[in-house]
């Protein structure tokens, strides 16, 4: 169960966490490197090799960016259904049928590749490094991941952002519900983990309350990002003066050039000067 104004709050919390971590890349990375981020800079393995003898350091990656969309209209489907509030409603009660479709749902955000690897750049630019235009995140040991390349690099640049994955993300959350090794206790409100190895950092069982609020963090957190990021693209040419912007643009893994990129706003897509 959760009311609407702890929903209220914790959506607060986590537009004011992206919003700030943006607002902090833009301040303190190179410009390039900030123009990159939201350019989708990205290295393809597969042009590496071909025959059109393809650059496979690109800008606007597509596949990934409708990935994002596909899962993003769930969401607000979703969203709309059990968490619009409507008036007469101050509270969302606990049912077995929403709790497992939430379940899906928070799986889906944490073994997300394009969201994790936007969620790596966005804590290696605030670290202070160049753009990383190949990310591979890993297929075990996402904990590790999550928690050290991205977490904790946002906490040490003093960022909200990395309180809000704190309360969000958790590994027997994510372990539990991608193996299905869970139950619902209803009578007690609790999810049991049969996951359990009895660790130090290791989940037992979470109450409904707790994993509704678990839910909403993490939900909430990969809505914003997509929807923050998309209205950062859109006011590039606002916040530069210019829709022409300078990147440094490997040319293989040793040999780079300036190159020059253009927005189009029309149709929100990135493109080389040929």
């Amino acid at each position: 169960m959760i009311t609407k104004t702890a929903f209220s709050q914790i959506d607060q919390e986590v537009i004011e966490s992206l919003e700030e971590a943006f607002n902090y890349l833009k301040l303190n990375c190179v410009d390039h490197n900030y123009i990159l981020f939201l350019a989708d800079g990205e290295y393809k393995e597969e042009y590496k090799d071909s025959h059109l003898k393809l650059n496979p350091f690109t800008i606007d990656n597509r596949e990934d960016r409708y990935k994002d969309q596909s899962r993003l209209n769930f969401f607000i489907k979703f969203m709309k259904s059990f968490y619009s509030f409507p008036s007469h409603i101050n509270e969302i009660d606990d049912n077995e049928f929403r709790l497992t479709m939430e379940l899906m749902i928070y799986t889906h955000i944490w073994e997300s590749k394009p969201f994790l690897k936007h969620l790596y750049r966005l804590a290696s630019l605030a670290d202070g490094n160049s753009y990383e235009w190949e990310v591979v995140v890993p297929e075990m040991n996402k904990h590790n991941y999550i928690r050290d390349d991205i977490r904790n690099r946002l906490k040490a640049k003093r960022l909200k952002l990395a309180a809000v994955i704190s309360k969000g993300f958790h590994t027997s959350l994510r372990n539990a519900f991608a193996h299905s090794e869970y139950q619902f206790d209803e009578h007690n409100k609790f999810i049991h983990l049969d996951t359990y190895k009895g660790g130090s950092w290791d989940i037992q069982k979470i109450s409904y309350d707790d994993w509704t609020k678990r839910f909403a963090y993490s939900a909430l957190l990969s809505y914003h990002f997509l929807n923050i990021r998309a209205k950062k693209r859109k006011s590039l040419p606002q916040d530069f003066g210019k829709n022409e912007y300078l990147i440094i643009h490997p040319i293989n893994p040793t040999r780079f050039r300036v190159s020059k990129i253009y927005y189009d706003t029309d149709w929100d897509s990135f493109g080389f000067y040929k």
